[in-house]
């Protein structure tokens, strides 16, 4: 009889972690008609950029036991017209995992994150193949390759990515409370033809053009982050406003190619409410 009992409390420990996992899900809602940067960008004119294409809505963090699911969602349907797996979105996911880290982006973000959200590691979600992906990495991003993550898993579905990520990537092993990290989530645009300092995201010039970005520096001072979310991260028309001048805080040289005379935007991370 007592055999039973330690089976049945071992059973119910084990329904209860499950449960608990199941649980830990963590959601951020962006307000709409914000894709603008620092309140100026506009799209390329190439029609294959849809209105609302950058237009960050939402995205859920899922604890998965071994993996984390990282899905966002945005304005208009993902297209499959010319990219190695969909054409233009590239998103980077910033994380704080509360350890300090760094408080530089991936090159051709041109964004820092303050100090006291320097993060650990951020996950690069983009639609070209991993050789090519690694290729920029180590070309252009060789300080930080040890820390820039790549899913094992992407699915592009409606107006959304599904992007799930090994907790040992993370060099997470055992348990996780990730309601306790800070999150940067970024919203750029991919390209197969960067700049030299670019790793795969497309520019923001001083006007647009067929597969360019305007409003911002035909210098390399501009952020090229279309949208990104803010604050508390819920949804409220004072985060339209609260990203504008987070983005515009920036001073940007004359040459496209030399970024030593930069001052680059400084970014907060947002943090689950407890």
């Amino acid at each position: 009889m007592r055999n039973k009992i330690v089976v049945f409390i071992i059973v119910l420990i084990i329904c209860f972690s499950v449960v608990l996992h199941a649980s830990t899900k963590i959601e951020f809602i962006d307000p709409k008609g914000d894709d603008k940067g620092p309140g100026v960008y506009t799209y390329p004119t190439n029609p294959i950029y849809v209105a609302g294409s950058f237009d960050l809505t939402s995205a859920t963090i899922e604890d998965k036991g071994d993996e984390i699911l990282f899905t966002v969602k945005f304005g208009a349907p993902v297209s499959f017209n010319w990219g190695d797996f969909w054409d233009v979105h590239q998103i980077q996911i910033y994380l704080d995992m509360g350890e300090g880290g760094h408080t530089e982006t991936i090159p051709g973000t041109q964004l820092m994150v303050a100090p006291e959200n320097a993060w650990e590691k951020v996950i690069f979600i983009d639609p070209h193949t991993v050789p090519k992906i690694n290729g920029e990495i180590d070309l252009k991003a060789a300080n930080l390759k040890e820390d820039i993550v790549l899913p094992s898993k992407i699915k592009p579905i409606g107006k959304s990515l599904k992007s799930t990520v090994k907790k040992a990537d993370l060099g997470i092993e055992g348990e996780v409370d990730i309601s306790t990290w800070g999150y940067g989530i970024l919203m750029l645009s991919a390209t197969g033809f960067p700049g030299n300092w670019c790793v795969l995201m497309r520019r923001v010039n001083e006007y647009e053009g067929d597969h360019r970005f305007g409003g911002g520096a035909d210098g390399a001072g501009d952020p090229n982050v279309v949208d990104l979310f803010v604050d508390d991260a819920d949804g409220s028309e004072d985060e339209k406003q609260i990203q504008y001048d987070m983005l515009s805080d920036y001073e940007s040289g004359m040459d496209p190619e030399d970024t030593s005379e930069d001052k680059l935007a400084t970014i907060k991370l947002v943090y689950p409410k407890k």
